[in-house]
C-alpha cells in the first residue's frame, strides 16, 4: 500500500481526493495546505507538522510551495508528483535537485491527451522545420494567473526540441514567464482568461497556402486527477530521477 500525501486542497487537491477511492493501492495519510479543509482530521498547516510515514507526496499549489516540498521529499525519503505551474528557474533547480535522490516527475499537464499531443508536436515540428511559423493558443479560467499558461510553454519547448533547438536561446534572456510573442523563429502566444474554461490548447504550424492545427480540449477536470494518480502509480516504482509525462506513458 503506498501512503499518500497531498500538498495543496484547492481546486485539483479536492478532485484528486474525490477520484481516489477508485485506487485501491493507496492509502490517504496527509492534506498540507494554509487553511483547514472542511470534513477531515487528516489535515496539516506545514510540511513541518508531518509525522506519518509518507511514500509519496502528490504536489498542486503556488510555486513557492514547490521549492519547499522538493526540500522536503529530498530530505525524507518521498517521491514527487507536481503539477504545479508558473515555476521559476530555482524552483525547477530544487525539483532536478531533488531527483538525485528520489524519483520526481514533474508536468504541466498530466492529462493523457495532452502528454500525446506534446509527441505529435516532436514530430510536426521535426517533418515542418523552420519553414513553419508556430502559434500556440490557450484558453483558461478567470482564477488562472500565469499567462502563457504552463502547458503553453512545454509545447513551445517541445516544438523547439523538435527543431533541434532549446527554446531559451531562441527568446534569448525573456522571462518565459512573461512572453506574450516572439518574433524570432516565428513562435507566437495568446492567451485568454474568461469564465470556468478548464484549458484549451492549440499549436498550429502555419506554411505558404496551408495551415496544420494540433488541438486539445479538457472536458472535466477530472482528467488531471486521473492523470496525476495514475502518474503516481508508475513514479513509485522507479528510480531517482527527473521524469516527465512521457517517460511515464512511454511516447519518448
Amino acid at each position: 500500500m503506498t501512503r499518500l500525501l497531498i500538498h495543496g486542497t484547492g481546486r485539483m487537491g479536492r478532485r484528486i481526493q474525490a477520484r481516489l477511492p477508485a485506487f485501491n493501492n493507496f492509502t490517504l495519510v496527509g492534506l498540507v495546505s494554509k487553511s483547514k479543509p472542511e470534513d477531515t482530521n487528516l489535515w496539516s498547516p506545514a510540511l513541518a507538522d508531518i509525522d506519518q510515514d509518507v511514500d509519496l507526496l502528490i504536489d498542486f499549489t503556488l510555486p513557492d510551495g514547490t521549492r519547499t516540498v522538493a526540500q522536503w521529499c529530498e530530505q525524507n525519503g518521498v517521491a514527487l508528483v507536481s503539477g504545479t505551474t508558473g515555476l521559476a528557474e530555482e524552483d525547477k533547480l530544487a525539483l532536478k535537485k531533488a531527483a538525485r535522490k528520489v524519483p520526481v516527475l514533474w508536468a504541466p499537464n498530466l492529462s493523457f491527451g495532452v502528454a500525446l499531443l506534446d509527441s505529435l508536436v516532436r514530430q510536426a515540428a521535426a517533418a515542418l522545420g523552420s519553414e513553419a511559423d508556430i502559434h500556440i493558443a490557450e484558453t483558461h479560467h478567470v482564477h488562472k494567473v500565469d499567462a502563457p499558461s504552463g502547458t503553453a510553454l512545454a509545447l513551445a519547448a517541445t516544438a523547439m526540441e523538435g527543431r533541434g533547438k532549446r527554446l531559451e536561446e531562441l527568446l534569448g534572456s525573456k522571462d518565459l514567464g512573461d512572453l506574450v510573442e516572439a518574433e524570432d523563429g516565428g513562435l507566437t502566444f495568446s492567451s485568454v482568461r474568461e469564465g470556468e474554461v478548464i484549458g484549451e490548447h492549440s499549436i498550429t504550424f502555419r506554411l505558404a497556402g496551408e495551415e496544420i492545427e494540433l488541438r486539445h480540449k479538457a472536458l472535466d477536470r477530472d482528467v488531471f486527477a486521473i492523470g496525476a494518480l495514475k502518474a503516481a502509480e508508475w513514479l513509485v516504482g522507479q528510480k531517482p530521477g527527473y521524469y516527465s509525462t512521457s517517460d511515464w506513458l512511454g511516447l519518448n
